[in-house]
């Protein structure tokens, strides 16, 4: 795949596309709620949960991430984090946003455009990305850059101010710990996380995750992963040998009853995890939406 080096803007006409910096946190924010204001699921976020979100827990690169201007007003951005994913150094589309009174100039193009070379030189070898898979407009844009659906996601929630759950089936203690043991828990584990729940993107945002590991008759035999402060699950496992006792959704519950947001999520789970999508059904989730990821390879 060939790509043409630009310059660290483009400008055509009245448009110019260059690379967002720390100073533009205000227009990203107000530029990301207007582009986000007739979505399927509105974000209505305050700035500090913008932050939160997009600089905390995303670790956005500025320097890769995109600004398309319009007389010197944002219009659009791309919004990119920098990590390992699946082996390969990856770009990850935290966010695509165009203000609906600039739709319809294939500025997400664009901007590809002037985000692609920047990759290559940093040695970037795939892009990936979510999107709905309803969204027929976004989805053709993507292919026409070069991404091609890889993965089908379930995102799920609970937006019952009660969780009501039977008391396990085996004696359970559950608390919370510091730092996460990945080579314990990677053996509970049904299938890989996306990029964004990945164990490196959550090594890098502890200060945002809560851990904690549910322990019977000594041994480790569950744990979770959540943002109490948006009642978004990252990660949930439980050993095999004590599935259907009681743990994950006692796990569920200590979530609920220690996050700031009662309304609970889970992305990401992939389509053909159907144990783990019987397992948040059964606490009373509801399918919220679908996802597909995408990705588009950098390398010749």
């Amino acid at each position: 795949m060939m790509f043409r080096m630009v310059p660290n803007f483009i400008e055509m006409s009245k448009l110019q596309i260059r690379s967002l910096r720390p100073v533009d946190l205000t227009d990203m924010y107000i530029t990301f709620l207007d582009s986000f204001s007739d979505y399927k699921v509105p974000f209505r976020l305050t700035k500090e949960q913008f932050v939160r979100k997009f600089v905390e827990k995303l670790k956005i690169d500025f320097s890769l991430s995109a600004g398309a201007y319009e007389d010197n007003s944002l219009v659009g951005f791309v919004f990119t984090a920098v990590n390992y994913y699946e082996g390969k150094l990856t770009a990850y589309n935290g966010g695509t946003g165009v203000r609906p009174s600039s739709r319809g100039k294939k500025l997400t193009i664009k901007m590809y455009d002037f985000l692609i070379p920047m990759f290559q030189e940093r040695k970037i070898k795939q892009c990936v990305l979510e999107v709905l898979t309803e969204n027929d407009r976004a989805i053709k844009a993507y292919r026409s850059i070069g991404f091609r659906e890889t993965k089908y996601f379930r995102c799920f929630k609970f937006d019952s101010k009660h969780l009501k759950v039977k008391p396990p089936k085996v004696n359970l203690e559950i608390f919370g710990v510091k730092h996460p043991s990945w080579d314990v828990y990677e053996r509970f584990a049904n299938q890989a996380p996306s990029f964004l729940d990945s164990s490196l993107m959550i090594n890098d945002n502890l200060a945002s995750e809560t851990i904690v590991e549910a322990y019977s008759e000594g041994k480790c035999v569950g744990y979770a992963i959540y943002q109490s402060a948006f009642g978004r699950i990252s990660q949930i496992g439980v050993a095999p040998e004590v599935r259907g006792k009681g743990v994950g959704s006692s796990l569920v519950k200590y979530i609920q009853e220690t996050s700031n947001q009662k309304i609970l999520t889970v992305i990401n789970i992939q389509r053909e995890a159907t144990n783990t999508i019987n397992f948040f059904q059964s606490l009373g989730f509801k399918n919220q939406l679908n996802q597909y990821e995408m990705i588009m390879p950098l390398e010749s």
